[in-house]
């Protein structure tokens, strides 16, 4: 019986390793995603207009600029779809982390039951020992006195 307690607080820890790990997973996928749109923010701040020059130029730096807005447009979409399935990872490890612990305190209380009822059979054992022992002495004595 125990035995299938323990299958199932394993199978529960699995889970949570597993939650965990998928949970990792996005926080690297978010904090890279960070780290590209901080990139691009800086290339922005980076890209100056000329002082001087042809209007082709000027356009260029623009365009530039323009297609770093959408890129970083882009990444906030991903960013923010990222972070909700990091919500949905952290509420999935907490629903592990509280199935773990379920499974955990069954099995200690089923393991307590058990050692309960292998003391009370051993304390039952050594009573019947006792008596047994008290009996002997007891007709031995007796078998004594009537020598």
């Amino acid at each position: 019986m125990p035995k299938n307690y323990r299958a199932l607080t394993k199978l529960r820890r699995q889970q949570f390793d597993l939650a965990e790990q998928e949970l990792a997973t996005v926080n690297a996928r978010l904090r890279e995603l960070e780290r590209k749109r901080e990139a691009l923010r800086a290339d922005m701040r980076a890209i100056e207009p000329p002082a001087s020059g042809t209007g082709a130029r000027l356009g260029a730096v623009l365009a530039q600029k323009r297609a770093d807005m959408k890129a970083i447009e882009a990444l906030e979409l991903q960013i923010d779809a990222v972070k909700a399935e990091k919500r949905e990872k952290e509420r999935a490890l907490r629903a592990a982390h509280i199935a773990l612990e379920q499974a955990r305190s069954i099995e200690t209380e089923v393991l307590k039951k058990l050692m309960e009822k292998r003391k009370r059979r051993e304390a039952a054992r050594l009573d019947e020992v006792a008596s047994q022992r008290f009996f002997r002495d007891h007709r031995q004595k007796k078998e004594g006195e009537k020598a």
